[in-house]
C-alpha cells in the first residue's frame, strides 16, 4: 500500500466524485430536471448561460420538446433554471470525473509510476467511463420525442452503469492495497457472498424500474398492499415476463420481494460468517454488509409510505450505492487468496 498510496488516494477521489454524480443524478431524475437540456455538447457545454439572453435561448429550446409542450406549458423562465441547474450540475460532475481520472493518470504513466497490468485496468476505467457519458444521453434522447418520459429501460441501464464503473474502481483500489487474506475454510462462504452481490444488483436494476415508472407512488402501504400481501389483480395484468418488467404494481411487488430477500439472506449471510474465524479486514466487510442493508431496507420503507419525498429518496439512492459497496467489499474480502 505504501508504495501505490499516490494511486489510492487518486482513485478515492474518483470514487467519491462518482457517489457524488450518482447522487445528483437520483435528484436530477426526482425534480423532473434530465430533460431540461436538450442539446448533448460534451466539450463545448461546460459553461452553462450567463445572461438574460442566454437563459432565454434555452428555455425556447426546450419549449421545442415533449415535456414542456404536454407536461410544463405554464412553465416560467426561473421555474427552468432551478430543473436545469441540477441536469447541468449533474453534466458538470461528469465532465470532471472525466478530467480528475485522465489527467493523473497520463501523469502516473509519464512518470513510470503505474505498476505492471495496471494501465489495462484504468483504460477499462476510462472507456467505461465514456460509455457512462453516451448512455446518458441516449437516455434523454428518449424523452425527446413524442413520449416526455425517458425510458425506464435505458434508466437502468444508466444507473446500472454508474454502480459496475463504482464497483470496478473500488475493486482496484483493494487491489492497490494488496490486501492479504487468509484462506477461508468456511464451506460457501465466497459464493455466498457473490451471490450477495448479485442479488444486491438485480434489486438495483429493479429500483430503476420503480423509479421509471413511478411505481413508487402507488400501493404506499407497509408491509402489506393496500391491504394483501399480493394483491389479486398483480401478476395477471398480461403476460408476467411484460408485466414483470413494465406493469406499475408488479414491478414494485417484485421490488417489494427482492427487498426482502436481500435483507434476510445478507443478515443470514452474516450469522454464518460470524461462526469462523475472520481476518480483521473480513470482519469489518460483514459488519458494514449488514449495517447497510438494514439502513437501506428503512429507507426504502420510508420512501414507500411517504410516495417518494424527494430527500428520502435521495437518501435511497445513496443508501443503494452504500449497500453495493459494501457488498463489492465483502465479496473481494471473502475471495480467499493473497492480493499483491
Amino acid at each position: 500500500m505504501r508504495n501505490h498510496r499516490t494511486l489510492i488516494i487518486w482513485l478515492s477521489i474518483v470514487l467519491v466524485t462518482i457517489a457524488a454524480m450518482v447522487t445528483v443524478g437520483g435528484v436530477t431524475r426526482l425534480t423532473h430536471s434530465g430533460l431540461s437540456m436538450v442539446e448533448w455538447k460534451p466539450l463545448l457545454g461546460t459553461l452553462p448561460p450567463i445572461t438574460h439572453d442566454d437563459w432565454s435561448e434555452k428555455f425556447d429550446m426546450y419549449k421545442r420538446f415533449p415535456e414542456y409542450q404536454k407536461l410544463n406549458s405554464s412553465m416560467t423562465l426561473s421555474e427552468f433554471k432551478s430543473i436545469f441547474w441540477w441536469e447541468y450540475t449533474h453534466r458538470l460532475l461528469g465532465r470532471l470525473i472525466g478530467v480528475i481520472f485522465l489527467v493523473p493518470w497520463l501523469y502516473f504513466w509519464i512518470k513510470k509510476k503505474v505498476p505492471a497490468g495496471y494501465n489495462r485496468k484504468f483504460a477499462f476505467l476510462f472507456v467505461l467511463g465514456g460509455l457512462q457519458g453516451l448512455l446518458g444521453w441516449y437516455l434523454v434522447t428518449s424523452g425527446l420525442v413524442d413520449n416526455p418520459f425517458v425510458s425506464h429501460y435505458r434508466l437502468a441501464a444508466h444507473l446500472a452503469l454508474a454502480f459496475f464503473l463504482f464497483g470496478a474502481t473500488l475493486w482496484i483500489i483493494l487491489l492497490l492495497r494488496g490486501v492479504e487474506q487468509t484462506r477461508l475454510q468456511a464451506p460457501g462462504l465466497k459464493a455466498l457472498s457473490w451471490l450477495a452481490l448479485g442479488l444486491i444488483s438485480l434489486q438495483i436494476i429493479y429500483g430503476a424500474f420503480t423509479a421509471g415508472l413511478k411505481a413508487g407512488f402507488v400501493l404506499n402501504t407497509f408491509p402489506l398492499m393496500n391491504g394483501q400481501l399480493i394483491p389479486t389483480d398483480l401478476i395477471f395484468n398480461g403476460p408476467f415476463w411484460r408485466s414483470a418488467v413494465e406493469d406499475v404494481f408488479t414491478v414494485q411487488f417484485i421490488h417489494r420481494a427482492l427487498g426482502w430477500l436481500v435483507v434476510l439472506g445478507i443478515l443470514s449471510l452474516w450469522f454464518y460468517a460470524r461462526r469462523f474465524r475472520l481476518t480483521t479486514d473480513q470482519r469489518l466487510g460483514i459488519h458494514c454488509l449488514a449495517i447497510a442493508v438494514v439502513l437501506q431496507f428503512i429507507l426504502g420503507v420510508l420512501t414507500l409510505i411517504y410516495a417518494v419525498p424527494l430527500t428520502l429518496a435521495a437518501a435511497h439512492q445513496a443508501g443503494a450505492l452504500a449497500l453495493f459497496g459494501s457488498s463489492v467489499l465483502t465479496a473481494f474480502l471473502f475471495t480467499g487468496k493473497k492480493i499483491s
